[in-house]
């Protein structure tokens, strides 16, 4: 599991930094940073037999509250992608969260970037979207012997998502105060099971400290029309070492391996999308019933049809994706859906790396995806 806290270093800290320097030197530029301080608290939501009561209580865990620390930055439009995203917000934070369960559950903390994109701006009122993605840790997970119950985190370390929408303030002359309302996500991606997940929502509390000034947004000027664009043949390589749902009490590990090829159009400076295929090997497909390698074959093949929305961030993407299994040997023919969330880093023109989450459901993950990619480009 040490791999996906480094690939998520790897990813975050390249494109905080490229992001952070892409700026033209025809204007004298200044850094608008800022540090600010969240409180959460919220529900679980009911979404396995462990939160509902199953546990060592013999209560259901409802309740949470956490806190987060953030740094980061704003500027006003000094690049093409802020003036594409009219000035966003973005920077790395740290999350301790409490459930109240310290013996089943712990006390888990979090590092993650995070990225906010404004959606409407008042004379003083500013609301954001705003999207968190980091790996969490301290966690007391699922054992057989001394933690038998808790079938909502299999691992030490999980992935940490958060969306929530922000509003925001100013009171000061530095500080503004904010509001919001957030949904979390915490998983392994099957890597590690049980693994059913925790899922919260929370209205938060936040107070922003501007250590330098705010940037003047309201003169940010609209990124041109004119910048280059393409669609795209993008070739994709992924693999991914999982336990599988049926035998989640198991230790057997299995590799799934497979080539994606997708064609997406640009259609705008921030978004391109379109279709693709999806072949992969599981070695999990085939396995007996009580949870050990079985014979592997043409059964071991999947297809899958998917639609593919990106977001574009500069060199960094936010992916995802819909989809449909035309083979699978377990669900059928054209009869189960399946879905991919996660990111990619543009490490030349033409060369990308990544990390998707697989899943069947919108909540049930089968494996994380960690992939290389390559890009045809047809400039527009």
């Amino acid at each position: 599991m040490k791999a996906i806290h480094i690939l998520l270093i790897i990813f975050w800290v390249p494109a905080l930094s490229t992001i952070a320097q892409n700026k033209p030197t025809k204007v004298k530029q200044r850094n608008y940073s800022f540090l600010s301080v969240n409180y959460h608290q919220g529900s679980v939501l009911a979404t396995n037999d462990f939160v509902k009561g199953d546990n060592l209580t013999g209560k259901p865990v409802e309740n949470y509250q956490s806190v987060a620390l953030k740094f980061g930055f704003q500027n006003p439009g000094y690049s093409d992608w802020q003036k594409i995203y009219r000035a966003p917000y973005y920077g790395l934070g740290i999350y301790i969260a409490d459930f109240g369960n310290e013996v089943e559950m712990g006390n888990p903390k979090a590092a993650f970037g995070y990225f906010g994109i404004p959606v409407k701006r008042f004379t003083k009122l500013k609301i954001y979207t705003e999207m968190q993605l980091g790996v969490a840790w301290g966690w007391k997970h699922y054992d057989s012997i001394i933690n038998p119950s808790n079938v909502a985190v299999g691992s030490g370390l999980t992935l940490y998502l958060d969306i929530s929408l922000q509003a925001s303030y100013p009171i000061t002359k530095n500080l503004d105060l904010g509001l919001g309302v957030g949904f979390t996500h915490f998983s392994n991606g099957g890597f590690e099971r049980p693994n059913r997940g925790l899922n919260l929502f929370a209205p938060s509390l936040e107070l922003k400290y501007h250590i330098n000034g705010r940037p003047d947004t309201r003169k940010i000027e609209r990124a041109s029309k004119n910048l280059e664009r393409s669609n795209d043949l993008y070739l994709m390589l992924g693999y991914g070492n999982h336990q599988i749902v049926e035998h989640e009490l198991d230790t057997n590990y299995y590799a799934v391996a497979g080539l994606g090829v997708y064609y997406t159009i640009q259609h705008s400076n921030a978004y391109r999308s379109g279709l693709g295929v999806d072949f992969n090997f599981g070695w999990g497909i085939t396995a007996l019933h009580d949870g050990s390698p079985g014979p592997t074959g043409i059964d071991n093949l999947t297809i899958g049809f998917i639609y593919t929305p990106e977001l574009i961030i500069d060199r960094f993407s936010i992916v995802g994706g819909i989809g449909i299994y035309a083979k699978h040997h377990q669900y059928g023919n054209f009869n189960q859906l399946y879905q991919r969330a996660g990111i990619k880093y543009h490490i030349t023109e033409n060369i990308s790396a990544g990390m998707n989450v697989r899943a069947v459901n919108f909540m049930l993950a089968e494996f994380l995806e960690f992939n290389v990619g390559y890009t045809i480009k047809w400039k527009k």
